[in-house]
């Protein structure tokens, strides 16, 4: 019984600290009173927050005062991806250039999708430019909804998710960026860690027979990279 209490127990504090951590993740600078008044805080408690995150390289105080994310948040992600980025990159280039179309690799934190990596075509002028750490919704759109179709069915969750537990893929229109359809696939990577592989590319201007082969390659380079693998 003890085991399982403990299991569930969560250290407020440290919580509050990354919720204002993920806050600043949307690259919006902020003082500590706007950081403190959208956690619903006090000032000075935010403020300690901030120090810390600061002293580890975590938030960074730039010239007028406000708070950004630091480096250090970057090297923890790039730790996270240790000995597989490079490999992830290629894929995600291949993919871009098969379908014409830019790539993500997204990662589930919270109720976003945050993207771990991007590439676009090399030949392709309307392809979308999407920066690393983008923060996509979970629930709408079909990178967050790809990963969320990885995890056990719960009560209310889109129907999108539900489908794409069948059919491997997740295909939306307008969402999560207005004008351009996205056609996304969940992979688990090496660690076992959920995530999502997609393709963004303007509405109509790629048919789901031409997206769903390469992605369905880059998913299996991804989740068995030690074999060899055809389109």
């Amino acid at each position: 019984m003890a085991e399982e209490k403990n299991r569930g127990a969560r250290s407020q504090t440290l919580d509050r600290a990354l919720d204002a951590l993920e806050l600043l993740a949307d690259g919006h600078r902020r003082t500590s009173q706007e950081l403190a008044d959208e956690l619903g805080l006090h000032r000075s408690i935010v403020y300690r927050m901030l120090r810390t995150f600061e002293d580890h390289g975590f938030v960074a105080r730039v010239a007028d005062g406000r708070y950004t994310v630091g480096l250090g948040v970057a090297a923890l992600a790039d730790a996270g991806i240790v000995g597989a980025e490079s490999r992830i990159g290629d894929v995600l280039e291949e993919l871009a250039n098969a379908s014409g179309a830019t790539a993500l690799l997204s990662v589930p934190q919270k109720d976003h999708a945050v993207v771990l990596a991007a590439a676009r075509p090399s030949r392709s002028t309307a392809a979308v430019a999407i920066r690393r750490s983008t923060r996509l919704p979970l629930d709408r759109g079909a990178p967050g909804l790809a990963i969320l179709a990885l995890e056990a069915p719960r009560p209310y969750e889109p129907d999108e998710a539900v489908l794409a537990r069948t059919t491997g893929y997740v295909h939306s229109k307008g969402a999560p960026f207005p004008g351009f359809d996205a056609v996304a696939r969940p992979v688990r990577l090496e660690d076992g860690q959920s995530a999502s592989i997609s393709v963004v590319f303007p509405n109509a201007a790629v048919g789901l027979g031409e997206a769903l082969p390469p992605l369905r390659h880059a998913v299996a380079r991804i989740e068995h990279p030690d074999d060899l693998w055809t389109v």
